[in-house]
């Protein structure tokens, strides 16, 4: 058991390490692999393409484990994820890398959801807790210190290193999924062999426009014809996909998970709390800066103490979480300190006192850090101990899915604001802008807050 948590951890830590470590290492790259101007400009789509297919990837992936067994599908995404990332590494122009990119996010979008889908097979109820926040520990660590690592190996003329030490790592996961998966706790029955070809083109059509306006409405906001179009064709694919997926045979990404509330709730509360993890970082990193005048390395060296609390947190509410009887209140408790972190953030930005400074600020985010981690684990329990076990893969593979979904969407929104908000004029509108960004998080927070107490107090 031991061995496969190990595979689990490598696993999650290189999926999660790949979507942060080119953040540093992107001009790098493009001046080795650029050829003009035009290449350059299509740099950021080395980031852009993997976040895309790791987000079409992961409910995909939940969905395959229920066909075909999550060791199967859990050894097949690893050993792709160390060929893509070899792919990357010997990319000798700017396409090739983007494409390569693309499908190293297919096998990290896979190996996140089925990391998270393996607890809930091989755990039983009492125990998955402590495990889930392990994983989530793991995934926020490897975040942390991603750009750090790129950065580094960059400037030391090694970037495609960056890449081919993916290899071996992935091949050992592999090797101790082979060997020491050991099979689940109750054998569940394996859904039908029907791959709902339809609603993964439908998912892709409404998911492949949406991320693309999210990230065109980061850079230009409302006005630009293209985030017009992407958003349109985001709405026309949508109901599309609902309605295959109401009548396939064997769907994608079963409706009758939404009529349940409790599955309900979860999915919206982490699609909050992926606002929450990944906007939190981009707002924090734009006060430090932006307001306070701070150096990236002053800024990074600031947020590394809250990522790291955010990363125990989230082992402490794995652990709370194995008590059934305790989940409700965990969520309540952790949603209250996110919602008052926020809280103290927004109204220090609203004034901005000229005597205000960076200690406070981050005092505020440590509350909120605290209950975004005791969060983190909770959803993931609450719907794997929901679902039916030929869901299991699907229904867990979806709170990855909306967590990845809000991160990205919030994030583009956050962006957004700022650009409409004169962000890029004095402190005080840069300050402006985020408290207003904040409010309507705020808003938002404040309903799932209620809708929670909706939650029963136990289901196992």
């Amino acid at each position: 058991m031991i061995l496969t948590l190990f595979g689990l951890s490598i696993a999650i830590f290189l999926s999660a390490l790949d979507q942060t470590i080119l953040n540093a290492a992107i001009p790098h790259i493009a001046a080795d692999l650029a050829k003009d101007g035009r290449d350059a400009a299509m740099s950021p789509w080395m980031i852009s393409s993997y976040l895309l297919t790791a987000t079409i990837a992961t409910p995909i992936a939940g969905k395959f484990a229920d066909i075909f067994g999550t060791k199967k599908m859990l050894m097949a995404a690893t050993l792709a994820f160390g060929l893509a990332s070899t792919l990357c590494g010997m990319a000798q122009d700017m396409s090739w890398i983007i494409l390569a990119r693309a499908l190293q996010g297919l096998a990290g979008g896979a190996m996140i959801g089925l990391c998270f889908v393996s607890i809930g097979e091989i755990f039983t109820a009492d125990k998955r807790g402590r495990y889930q926040g392990f994983l989530a520990a793991s995934f926020i660590v490897a975040a942390l210190i991603g750009p750090a690592l790129g950065g580094y190996m960059a400037d030391a003329q090694f970037w495609r290193y960056i890449f081919y030490l993916n290899l071996p790592l992935s091949l050992l996961g592999c090797l101790l999924f082979a060997t020491a998966f050991p099979p689940a706790k109750n054998e569940r029955p394996l859904a039908k062999k029907i791959i709902d070809y339809q609603g993964i083109l439908l998912l892709v059509a409404f998911l492949t426009p949406t991320m693309m306006a999210a990230d065109r409405f980061a850079e230009s906001g409302l006005n630009d014809t293209w985030t017009i179009v992407l958003a349109i064709a985001s709405c026309v694919a949508l109901p599309l996909f609902i309605y295959r997926e109401k009548t396939a045979a064997e769907p994608l990404m079963p409706m009758s998970m939404f009529a349940d509330k409790t599955i309900a709730i979860c999915l919206l509360t982490v699609f909050n709390s992926g606002i929450a993890l990944f906007g939190s970082m981009l707002t924090l990193a734009l006060v430090m800066q932006e307001i306070f005048g701070k150096t990236g390395l002053e800024t990074g060296t600031a947020l590394v103490p809250l990522m790291v609390e955010v990363a125990i947190f989230s082992v402490i509410g794995g652990f709370i979480s194995t008590r059934a009887q305790a989940r409700k209140w965990l969520v309540t408790i952790a949603l209250a300190l996110l919602i008052l972190g926020t809280a103290m953030i927004y109204a220090d930005l609203h004034d901005l006192p000229a005597n205000l400074g960076p200690t406070k600020i981050l005092l505020d985010a440590a509350i909120g850090g605290a209950g975004l981690g005791l969060m983190l684990p909770v959803h993931t329990i609450i719907v794997q101990n929901s679902a039916s076990p030929q869901m299991l893969g699907v229904a867990t593979s979806m709170t990855q899915f909306f967590r990845s979904l809000g991160g990205t969407l919030g994030t583009g929104f956050l962006s957004a604001v700022l650009i409409m908000g004169n962000a890029h004029g004095s402190r005080f509108e840069m300050a402006g802008a985020l408290s207003a960004a904040l409010g309507l998080y705020l808003a938002g927070l404040s309903a799932n807050f209620f809708i929670n107490f909706f939650l029963p107090s136990h289901r196992d």
